[in-house]
């Protein structure tokens, strides 16, 4: 049994080590971009937005329409005059084609469609903004990914180091049973710390595994696409909060959507005053008219010529239909105004908190890096006394797993400044 888990130990161990892509950050954000289904559905609502933005939606240019119509008639006539002369015609053929140009352009709405106009380049920077916002999360969930990644592999290597400090110990336990100068249950206890390490290293391993699938879904990537993720963790320690806050205030994404509505809503008021003022057309067209009959006072007769005038009309009265939007939209306007408070204030909020966790993170990277250094002279003490037969093995296991405490409470605290430092850049506007 012994030898069958230091067999599949060894396998483990090789096969970690064989050599693979190695994806760094930048590519897995790359890839992640690239391929996010969520992000192409709001760059084709961008896309819409940005098609909607011209003066032809606003209203702002001449509307021309052409008409073309052409009739044929059969007919029978009978027709008796005054004088007594009739004209009788049976199967009698007339043709008429009419045809015309007509254009109408709203010159003055109550400047309505400049409203309307600066509505739609907001409309606009909605949809760049929602694409920055689904970008930003998708960036946010790939990077703490990785780390999660980049964090497993560390415990994995770490896991790695003791494993094979217990294979070594279970060989030197053997040969003090063999030469008599130990008791078996030495070499029994040796295994067993062996395999309770091995266990431990096998749960990492399949967690390394499996962030790394996660990864891949995220990326939208085949599940089966290998690839090694860097090996360490260096988390920013120059950030600060001022800096952070007036970034923020210009780029935070959630904040710019505010103000954008809030805006919005504003010029949906101007819309529907606009409509308190006359609204002055200017027209104009061409007409052609031929027609040509076999029966009748006219055997052909053409007609063409051009027009052009203005209107005028204003809308003195419509149930007080104004009236109501227009307050509707000034209720709007207000909601707009708390949920940007709204906004501001939670912003301001995450980011203390935020800062505040990302501040006594980086007090406890420091603090876990001092106290490995304790814990790994007492390790090293430990091995010299167990050598020397002073202490036991049940105490160098004790200095051992301490030591192997420390490790990960070391990464572990590397590892969540800088998960504190993405939440940071992502309040700040400022990730990717």
């Amino acid at each position: 049994m012994k030898k069958s888990l230091i067999f599949l130990s060894l396998c483990l161990l090789s096969g970690l080590g064989q050599t693979q892509t190695i994806l760094s950050l930048k590519d897995a954000l790359t890839l992640a971009i690239e391929n996010n289904f969520s992000i192409a559905l709001v760059k084709n609502e961008r896309d819409a937005a940005h098609i909607s933005n011209s003066i032809g939606a606003a209203g702002m240019l001449p509307s021309l329409n052409g008409t073309v119509n052409q009739d044929n008639q059969v007919t029978n006539t009978k027709q008796t005059f005054l004088n007594g002369n009739e004209n009788n015609r049976d199967g009698a053929k007339s043709r008429s084609l009419n045809a015309g140009v007509e254009m109408s352009w709203t010159i003055f709405n109550g400047m309505k469609m400049f409203a309307t106009k600066t509505k739609l380049a907001e409309f606009e920077t909605m949809g760049d903004l929602k694409v920055r916002m689904q970008m930003e999360q998708v960036l946010a969930r790939v990077s703490k990914a990785y780390y999660d990644a980049v964090l497993s592999k560390a415990q994995v290597k770490s896991a790695e180091k003791f494993l094979a400090i217990s294979k070594k110990r279970i060989d030197v336990a053997k040969a003090k049973v063999e030469t008599g100068k130990s008791a078996k249950s030495e070499w029994l206890k040796a295994q067993v710390y062996y395999n309770a390490d091995f266990a431990n290293y096998r749960r990492l391993l399949t967690q390394y595994e499996n962030s790394k699938l996660g990864l891949n879904q995220l990326m939208t990537q085949d599940l089966n696409y290998r690839f090694e993720v860097t090996d360490s963790i260096e988390p920013k320690e120059s950030m600060q909060l001022d800096a952070l806050k007036k970034a923020g205030l210009e780029n935070n994404n959630g904040l710019q959507m505010a103000k954008r509505n809030l805006e919005i809503n504003h010029l949906l008021i101007k819309e529907i005053n606009a409509e308190r003022l006359p609204s002055l057309q200017l027209r104009s067209g061409y007409n052609y008219n031929t027609s040509n009959s076999e029966a009748g006072f006219l055997q052909s007769a053409r007609n063409n010529g051009y027009h052009y005038g203005a209107g005028l009309s204003w809308n003195l009265f419509n149930g007080n239909d104004v009236n109501r939007r227009t307050s509707l939209a000034k209720i709007g306007e207000k909601t707009g105004e708390y949920i940007y408070k709204d906004s501001l204030l939670r912003f301001e909020l995450n980011l203390q908190q935020a800062f505040n966790m990302y501040q006594t993170n980086l007090e406890l990277w420091h603090f876990e890096e001092s106290n490995l250094e304790i814990a790994k002279q007492n390790y090293e003490i430990a091995q010299d006394q167990y050598g020397q037969g002073i202490i036991s093995m049940n105490d160098l296991r004790e200095a051992e797993v301490i030591y192997l405490q420390n490790v990960d409470r070391l990464l572990v605290a590397k590892y969540n400044a800088k998960v504190s430092e993405l939440e940071l850049l992502r309040l700040s506007g400022s990730l990717g």
